[in-house]
């Protein structure tokens, strides 16, 4: 990495860090910069404006997850159950082990909603469907599914996980979630099944 890319990725630490600790309406560029221990010049120099800033940081945040779920499938070419079950296990377990990133993940969509930056709140979704439609796909060509079947899986997937998250944040119980994950799992293999049926 050159020393630009390593101070852009300072600041978006510094950012998550931030973000975390104060909350979307409570982070300033210059809390970002304190956080990252960068000048506030430098934090202006990478990233034109807050908003640009939480693009990268919700793009970092998804290349984290797809990093994990890569690792869960290096060496195999599971089928597309599998697959499933790699997908919905490896999020949930990343999900799981930082509670108040959770949190910043609803607030940079309420706060896009709220602020009439519709394209962030746009962009968050369509970056966690396209990561779970890729995850899906079999890697070594064989089509399951239709395209359009393969995001009608990814979006099923998408909606299940992001109504546990929610319960999950409000109400924890970590054996009630466990089990709600099997149960959406079984239902996600059963719609690829019927999908696959219907191709």
């Amino acid at each position: 990495m050159s020393k630009s890319e390593i101070t852009r990725a300072q600041i978006i630490q510094g950012a998550l860090q931030a973000l975390e600790k104060t909350g979307v309406l409570g982070t300033t560029t210059r809390k970002i910069a304190a956080e990252a221990n960068v000048q506030l010049a430098t934090l202006h120099y990478h990233f034109e404006s807050k908003s640009a800033l939480l693009v990268a940081v919700l793009e970092a945040m998804i290349d984290e997850i797809a990093e994990r779920l890569r690792e869960d499938r290096a060496g195999k070419e599971p089928d597309l159950d599998e697959r499933i079950e790699i997908l919905v296990r490896g999020t949930w377990r990343s999900i799981m082990q930082s509670r108040t990133r959770q949190i910043v993940q609803y607030e940079l969509t309420l706060y896009a909603l709220r602020e009439g930056a519709q394209w962030l709140a746009d962009q968050q979704y369509e970056a966690y469907l396209r990561l779970y439609r890729d995850q899906l796909t079999s890697k070594s060509g064989k089509t399951e599914l239709s395209s359009q079947n393969y995001i009608l899986l990814a979006r099923f997937i998408l909606a299940g996980i992001d109504g546990l998250i929610l319960q999950e944040l409000v109400k924890p119980n970590r054996s009630r979630s466990t089990h709600a994950i099997e149960t959406l799992i079984y239902t996600s293999k059963q719609l690829a099944h019927k999908l696959a049926r219907e191709a």
